[in-house]
């Protein structure tokens, strides 16, 4: 899917198309929001302390996903769709209203 910029976000959408897909375990330079828009997932994060938390999520949901913790997200039903909402940051990491160019802040 195309990810794009829309005023101050940075937005990454996915789709799952059926339940048992997954995005892999992976981990990003700065906090962002994923929110649940149709569907469900289950999402397993290990924390920079080794401590691992589990959730799952019913659209329509959101939740946090902290800097430097890895996690994956696994769709539990057939159809879910969801979008990583990203602030646009400096290379110094800090919030700006508009987009950088800066990658590493969405990555």
């Amino acid at each position: 899917m195309v990810e794009w910029v829309s005023g101050n976000i940075f937005i990454r959408p996915m789709k799952f198309e059926k339940a048992g897909n997954k995005i892999n375990g992976h981990k990003h330079n700065f906090d962002h929001t994923t929110i649940v828009f149709k569907g469900a997932v289950h999402v397993k994060a290990l924390t920079p302390d080794g401590r691992v938390i589990e959730r799952d999520f019913a659209a329509p949901a959101h939740f946090l996903v902290k800097a430097e913790v890895e996690h994956e997200i696994t769709a539990t039903a057939d159809g879910t769709e969801a979008w990583c909402v990203y602030s646009h940051r400096t290379a110094q990491g800090d919030v700006v209203q508009d987009y950088t160019g800066w990658e590493r802040a969405y990555g």
